[in-house]
């Protein structure tokens, strides 16, 4: 069988959450079926060839997608207040992409379509005659509203919420054109099935690749915080702020020698000053996040606003890590506080459970082996995998 995936780029690098989410999930598919991975991009690059060696057949578009700063993104950003669908639709729409898939459905000959971002619904009308998956890494809307209750800038504010209800009405619309939708948690995949009450919603967890991700065998003394992620993602952006500003200095006037690190690829000007604060380091895009997590005393996940459920937790897990986090960090995870992870939404609490770790060696080897043990467990890639291959075949297939 043949499946026609579209998406707004090749998953690779694997250094952000969904590209990792993509690509693992993909291959797995295509050790069944025949996998076409058509996104912007170029035939001749090495994220071409990275899908090639997986078992997948990519399908280039040339790159539309703006980017996200600068005066020609504002003008941007005010131009869609004359569209009824919201920016993050309209900036990853284009002529080409629809001649593409036009093109794709007629020479391959697909069984199945999967837009694998929600905003990749937007061409549903070239897919008629075909099978429809929606990958819901996130329900958008629910990131937005986060957005809106933590903005505090008036214009801003307003801006979000006008965007805030152009995605709720965009999402209700597809799910409703979707003959299957996967979510990444129960919390999301509930919410989906009460929009579009009898389509199929299966939930495919985020998971972790158990082999590259592992315990080091070498002790951590020095007393180091860490946190991984895309750093050109806003919800990543506001955690890195939120903790620089209001937990970090708690914790400081306690252990003046505390270091942090935040890791990720393409962090704004803005998040590079940063580093000048004592103790805090913005590395910006590293080939391999795993020395960073091996050489931290901690994981700290200080996220306010975000979707779905964090790979970056599952490998921080993998390596045996002691987590403190958020409780919107850690939804739909089978985390529990005191078990695996420590959970804290406060200022005050979080930096006292982050010294609590950093005092006490045996706790942190506790929750560590915990952790590993539960992604062990639950969140390996060929389990989820073969998970979301089966629920194609059961439903998605005449």
């Amino acid at each position: 069988m043949d499946i026609l995936i579209l998406d707004e780029e090749f998953p690779y690098p694997l250094n952000t959450g969904k590209r990792i989410r993509s690509y693992h999930l993909s291959r797995r598919i295509a050790r069944r079926h025949a996998v076409h991975y058509l996104a912007y991009g170029r035939l001749e690059s090495p994220g071409s060839d990275f899908l090639k060696a997986a078992g997948l057949q990519p399908l280039a578009v040339p790159p539309h997608v703006p980017p996200k700063s600068g005066p020609l993104f504002y003008l941007r950003l005010a131009a869609n207040l004359c569209s009824a669908q919201p920016y993050i639709v309209t900036s990853h729409y284009s002529r080409a992409f629809v001649c593409a898939v036009q093109q794709a459905v007629t020479s391959i000959k697909p069984a199945v379509v999967i837009c694998e971002w929600t905003p990749y619904a937007v061409y549903f009308p070239y897919v008629p005659e075909t099978k429809r998956l929606i990958a819901a890494h996130n329900i958008e809307a629910d990131i937005w509203a986060r957005y809106y209750e933590y903005e505090r800038n008036a214009v801003k504010k307003w801006y979000i919420k006008r965007q805030a209800a152009k995605v709720a009405r965009f999402e209700r619309e597809v799910f409703r054109q979707a003959d299957g939708i996967t979510a990444v948690t129960q919390a999301d995949a509930d919410r989906i099935a009460a929009l579009v009450p009898g389509t199929p919603v299966q939930v495919v967890d985020n998971g972790v690749d158990l082999d590259y991700f592992r315990p080091a065998k070498s002790a951590v003394t020095a007393p180091r915080l860490v946190f991984t992620g895309s750093m050109d993602w806003r919800p990543n952006q506001d955690a890195v702020l939120y903790f620089t500003t209001e937990i970090f200095p708690l914790l400081r006037a306690e252990r003046p020698d505390l270091e942090v690190s935040f890791v990720g690829r393409n962090p704004p000007e803005s998040m590079r000053r940063l580093s000048a604060t004592p103790g805090v380091t913005v590395t910006g895009t590293v080939d391999d996040v795993r020395p960073f997590i091996r050489d931290a005393a901690v994981y700290i996940v200080p996220l306010r606003i975000g979707g779905g459920s964090r790979l970056k937790i599952l490998e921080a897990l993998a390596m045996g890590k002691a987590v403190v986090s958020t409780t919107i960090g850690a939804e739909g995870l089978a985390v529990g506080d005191e078990r695996e992870i420590l959970l804290a939404d406060s200022p005050r609490e979080f930096a006292a459970r982050v010294s609590r770790l950093l005092a006490d060696p045996a706790c942190r080897e506790r929750l560590g082996t915990a952790g590993r043990a539960l992604v062990e467990q639950r969140y390996g890639w060929d389990a989820l995998g073969a998970k979301l291959a089966d629920f194609i075949d059961s439903h998605l297939t005449s």
